[in-house]
């Protein structure tokens, strides 16, 4: 079964939230009529291994092999604007 959230959905829901948890009545209308929440997440950024010659190091199927050691991750940021949405995919 999926489950999709909406923007406005996902606004409704962290007001709910700030609600609950920090007893604070907001409208992020109000607060941000501008701006979009904002989401970070962490991406991996990968390094691939080389040979002493520079050239890459590939497997036995001819695919790169990923410098686990030296991959590093990355912060990055997307607005939630209101043409996101997240989809949760439960059940059967």
């Amino acid at each position: 079964m999926q489950i999709k959230f909406d923007y406005y959905d996902m606004q409704e829901a962290i007001q709910l939230f700030v609600k609950e948890k920090f007893d604070m009545d907001i409208d992020l209308e109000d607060l941000s009529p501008h701006d979009y929440p904002s989401i970070e997440y962490q991406e991996r950024v990968f390094v691939y291994k080389k040979h002493k010659n520079g050239k890459e190091v590939k497997d036995e199927n001819g695919f790169r092999e990923i410098d686990w050691d030296k991959s590093k991750y990355v912060t990055k940021h997307i607005e939630f604007d209101d043409s996101a949405d997240i989809t949760f995919y439960v059940g059967e």
